[in-house]
């Protein structure tokens, strides 16, 4: 293949520019009824590639590695334990919508969990140490960062929610209001954002990735978050 072609699909702007593009088309055929059930088939495909695309320049480095797989299955019990029980998030079931489970939990959900964490950690260090320009303890700016990382992770549940049950990701129980979701679930998802962001900061600097050798990450959840706000604009007038 030509070099310039090489140069040009590695580019972590086109690469998130084509993302970008994808999910724009996903925002439309989400809307036409002739289209839309390629797109439930399509979703888990679409989550693990994205979440996949978004992490793997973290697989060379073993500290990573091993808090890829720690995150993934603590995310994963949680979510078998709150869909279960309702002690968690509050109760709620899975639809197949997300393809193949485990538990009656998708497989799929213990990588959203690492994909979101790990991008907003690093746009959160990015915000903190080179935007903000803070002098403070390091104890108190990892501190800072994992707060961040949860207050980011929460903004993006609360904007997935009324999309994702709308699209039969998932079903509340006690509410068929997809606005009124219980706020134990925006808890938990801080909880659980702030304590895998200070894992992933205690690793030390040299042996996790930082937001230059991966800075396609954070516009893509900046990316699904413009999705999901379209597919709650899309289902009001569905």
């Amino acid at each position: 293949m030509n070099d310039k072609i090489v140069k040009i699909l590695s580019n972590w702007k086109f690469q998130t520019m084509i993302f970008f593009i994808f999910f724009v088309v996903g925002i439309f055929w989400h809307a036409w009824d002739v289209t839309y059930p390629y797109m439930v088939i399509l979703t888990p495909f679409v989550l693990l590639i994205s979440g996949l695309w978004a992490i793997y320049r973290g697989l060379s480095y073993r500290y990573m590695i091993v808090w890829i797989i720690i995150a993934y299955v603590v995310t994963f019990l949680l979510e078998v334990l709150g869909s279960s029980t309702g002690f968690i998030f509050g109760p709620y079931f899975y639809g197949n919508t997300l393809g193949l489970m485990f538990l009656d939990v998708p497989i799929v959900i213990g990588l959203n969990w690492v994909f979101i964490i790990f991008s907003l950690v690093l746009f959160s260090e990015w915000l903190v140490k080179e935007r903000l320009k803070v002098e403070i303890d390091k104890k108190l700016e990892i501190m800072m960062i994992a707060f961040l990382t949860a207050c980011f992770a929460t903004i993006f549940d609360f904007i997935l929610e009324p999309a994702a049950v709308g699209l039969s990701y998932w079903t509340w129980t006690l509410t068929s209001d997809p606005y009124n979701i219980p706020v134990q679930n925006y808890i938990a998802w801080f909880i659980i954002s702030f304590i895998f962001a200070l894992t992933y900061l205690i690793i030390p600097k040299d042996k996790r990735i930082k937001l230059g050798e991966s800075p396609h990450s954070p516009w893509f959840v900046i990316i699904q978050v413009i999705f999901f706000f379209a597919i709650r604009i899309v289902l009001i007038f569905k």
